[in-house]
């Protein structure tokens, strides 16, 4: 989410401190070009053409939609990353880095500040926002059944993604990055409205995926406290859990793998800005 570089250290301190598993060092692929006069196109239909080299044999591979609230200032930062991803191809055995194909959330770029986690509180941060872009692919990538390299949660849980189910952003350090290992390209399409935002992948799929997920445990009572300063933002506070996500690769009807993505969320403070 944090866009400056002067904020990259704080926030990757705090959101590293919320593990969640696998995740493994991986290479990067091709950088995304960046949308002319940064003008954004609109919602894409699910069956447009195919481009970018994925061929006859493209198929619907997997959908996710978020959903958000109207006029937000995060929305323009979520539309210039959505305007960035859609249309990437990820060759065979290539490994996309939403970093690399994103690239800096700065002023310079259109990015506008609005609100970032940093540990357990919300501050105005330029490029805020674009996190919702990375955790809506992330659920399609874990629909899709690829193979998920880096992820990490955010130290909060935030009620626009599944419990569990997420990556966190921080350029140009804390990345989510996962490998296409299906053998055929993969094209990611994005699409938005005034309150969605949904991410498509076609290619063609290796495995079935079953997924299940744990009831909260751990859970931790919040506190309050007090802001102050033009970053802060009030937040309504909420416990803080862990959970446990579980995710089963199956190629026909046998069980391939399976994996576990753990996720302790901090405590949200009811915080009153003053």
């Amino acid at each position: 989410m944090a866009g400056t570089l002067a904020t990259t250290g704080l926030l990757l301190g705090a959101y590293l401190l919320a593990p969640r598993e696998p995740g493994a060092a991986a290479t990067l692929t091709v950088r995304g070009k960046a949308p002319p006069d940064g003008s954004l196109p609109g919602t894409i239909a699910p069956d447009a053409a195919s481009g970018g080299g994925a061929g006859a044999q493209e198929r619907p591979m997997s959908s996710y939609t978020t959903r958000f609230t109207p006029g937000e200032p995060r929305v323009r930062n979520i539309e210039l990353a959505a305007g960035m991803l859609d249309g990437h191809v990820v060759a065979p055995g290539r490994t996309f880095s939403f970093n690399d194909v994103v690239g800096p959330r700065t002023r310079s770029r259109g990015y506008v500040p609005a609100p970032a986690i940093m540990g357990s509180r919300l501050v105005k941060d330029v490029g805020g926002g674009i996190c919702q872009v990375s955790s809506t692919l992330f659920n399609a990538v874990f629909k899709a059944g690829l193979d998920i390299r880096r992820s990490r949660a955010h130290t909060m849980y935030m009620p626009e993604y599944p419990e569990g189910r997420e990556a966190a952003v921080a350029y140009p350090e804390l990345d989510f990055r996962w490998r296409n290992d299906t053998g055929r390209p993969v094209r990611i399409e994005v699409g938005y409205t005034a309150a969605s935002l949904t991410v498509s992948l076609y290619g063609e799929r290796r495995y079935e995926v079953r997924s299940k997920t744990s009831g909260r445990y751990g859970v931790k009572p919040y506190g309050t406290g007090v802001g102050r300063g033009r970053k802060c933002v009030p937040m309504a506070g909420r416990e803080g859990f862990e959970i446990d996500v579980w995710r089963t690769l199956l190629a026909d009807g046998r069980k391939v793998k399976r994996e576990k993505f753990h996720t302790e969320y901090r405590p949200q403070p009811r915080v009153k800005c003053r």
